[in-house]
C-alpha cells in the first residue's frame, strides 16, 4: 500500500450495484468503490492508466440512468502481476464534475456508510 496523501478512502459499491466504468482504450476490469465524498474512484484495469494527464472517462449507472461523463487524473496506482494477468489498481480523481452528477454517483452508496 501506498503512503500517498492523495490516496483516499473508498467505500464499496453494495451487490445490487453495477457502475460500469469506459476509459478510451482501456478495459476497465471492475470498479471497486467511491470516495464518500464522490470526488473520485477507484478501479482495475488490464494496463496503467496515464499519470501524466487528464483522460475522458464515462460512468454507466445502470437502470437506464444517464451516462455520467468526466475528465480524471490517476492520484496513485498499484500493479499487480497474477501468473495469468497483470491488474493494474488506481485511484482516480474527478476533474469538474458537476455537483448534480457527484450527487448520483454518492446515492449508489449502501447507507450507513
Amino acid at each position: 500500500m501506498s503512503d500517498d496523501p492523495e490516496r483516499r478512502t473508498y467505500v464499496r459499491f453494495g451487490p445490487d450495484t453495477d457502475v460500469r466504468c469506459r476509459i478510451p482504450g482501456m478495459e476497465v476490469v471492475h470498479v471497486v468503490g467511491l470516495s464518500a465524498g464522490g470526488t473520485g474512484m477507484r478501479v482495475i484495469t488490464d494496463k496503467p492508466l496515464p499519470t501524466d494527464e487528464v483522460f475522458d472517462m464515462s460512468l454507466d449507472l445502470g437502470d437506464d440512468q444517464p451516462t455520467v461523463r468526466c475528465a480524471a487524473r490517476v492520484v496513485w496506482q498499484e500493479s499487480r502481476n497474477f501468473d495469468f494477468c497483470n491488474r493494474h489498481i488506481s485511484g482516480v480523481a474527478f476533474k469538474d464534475m458537476p455537483d448534480a452528477e457527484r450527487d448520483r454517483l454518492v446515492a449508489l452508496l449502501p447507507r450507513g456508510e
